[in-house]
This record gives structure tokens, sequence and C-alpha cells, in this order.
């Protein structure tokens, strides 16, 4: 296989930097555009651009104000992010595009670099007993009931058909509107018919979501902060 196509993963050295950000969980195959400001982070981002390309993206745990300079609890399960792509800009600050690759299990070690280092652990969740193809259908459904964007609505109608069970899903709880401790629960559930299930309940309530992003709509303006 060409190492175009070569997994990020497959031999990767299991340690990585970790980017904790408030109200700001990642799922695996979704993407994630950040802007890079803080000085640690853009340490952070060169180092990633001169080595594996990975970042571990991990929520700060409520109360993370009063230490976000130090190291503020964070919650221990995340996601590791594949950066296809950086900008810079010329005041040192740059824009990177973070591909969703697996759910890992976050082990802080200690380093001498500005920024927190793990080693991580893949987790692979499991389907479970459900019909995942009636779940995404009725997922998608459901938002198209919500939705009132005619471009949108054409665009789940298209991904819909062409993404599998756990992108499909992941896709629409990325952009949820609810907090990031709901959405992190939802992470965690490692039974992915389950997370279909509690999804379908949110949306269902009423909960609007927002894709506008991953469509491409407003995509500079929508770049999450560090």
């Amino acid at each position: 296989m060409s190492d175009l196509w070569k997994d990020p993963l497959e031999d990767f050295s299991g340690k990585m930097p970790i980017f904790p950000l408030p109200n700001v969980v990642f799922f695996p195959h979704t993407f994630l555009p950040l802007h890079i400001f803080e000085e640690r982070y853009r340490a952070m981002v060169a180092d990633a651009t001169n080595g594996e390309k990975l970042i571990c993206m991990a929520l700060l745990k409520p109360g993370y104000e009063d230490d976000y300079e130090g190291s503020p609890h964070i919650h221990t399960v995340g996601t590791v992010g594949f950066m296809p792509m950086k900008k810079d800009h010329a005041d040192g600050t740059s824009d990177i595009l973070l591909v969703g690759m697996d759910k890992v299990k976050i082990k802080e070690i200690t380093s001498d670099t500005p920024y927190r280092m793990a080693e991580v652990e893949i987790l692979h969740d499991v389907v479970g007993e459900s019909d995942p193809e009636a779940l995404q259908e009725k997922i998608f459904q459901q938002f198209n009931v919500l939705n009132d964007d005619n471009l949108l609505s054409a665009a789940t109608q298209f991904f819909s058909e062409g993404l599998d069970f756990e992108m499909a899903m992941n896709l629409v709880i990325s952009h949820l509107e609810i907090e990031g401790e709901e959405k992190q629960k939802l992470l965690e559930l490692g039974d992915l018919s389950l997370r279909a299930k509690v999804l379908l309940q949110y949306l269902e309530s009423g909960l609007r979501v927002d894709l506008a992003a991953d469509f491409g709509i407003g995509f500079a303006g929508d770049l999450r902060m560090n």
C-alpha cells in the first residue's frame, strides 16, 4: 500500500501531545479546524509537524479556569487527530485541520516540553446488537426534520448514503448543541448502537445541530480557538 494511504497510527510511537480545550469534544472520523496562537501550542504544532503529525484532543474538566496556564484536570478519554493541513501566518499563529482517528485512553506523562504529553491506548468500540443501518437512517431523518436549511439537508442526504454508521453518527454528535460534558459521556460510550440511541433521544427532544463548518460553510469564521 502506498504511504499516501498509510494509517498514521499503524506504527506510531504511542506517545503524543495533549491539546486540552474547554467544551470541545473531538470524535473519531470527524474534522476539527483549530486556530493556534498560544506559545505552548505553537511549539506543540511545530513539533507535531516535524514528527508523527498526531495530537490527542482532550476535554478540560470543570474548574479548569483556576489553573488554565498550568495543568488542569482533563478527561482521560479523548481522540487522536492526524494533522494533514497547517497554514502559518505572519504573526506566528497558524490554522490547522485535524482528522479524527481513534478514541484513546490517556495516561499523562512527564515531559520537558512546554505542552503536556501522554501515552495513549487505542480503545475499540463495538456496534452492539441493534441494526446500525436503521439507526443511521433514523438519525438523518430526525436531523432533517429539525433542519430548515435546504443546502444542509441536501448535504446530509448525500453524506448519509456515503458515510458508515460510526462516521455518520459522530458527525451529527460533534455539532449537537449540548454541553461538552454531555458530549464527553457520548464519546466514552463503548457501544456505538447505544451512542446512536442516546443521540436520537437528543434529536427527538428538538435540540439543534449546526453542521455548517463540516460542509465548508463559513469555515474561516468557525475555527475553534485554543
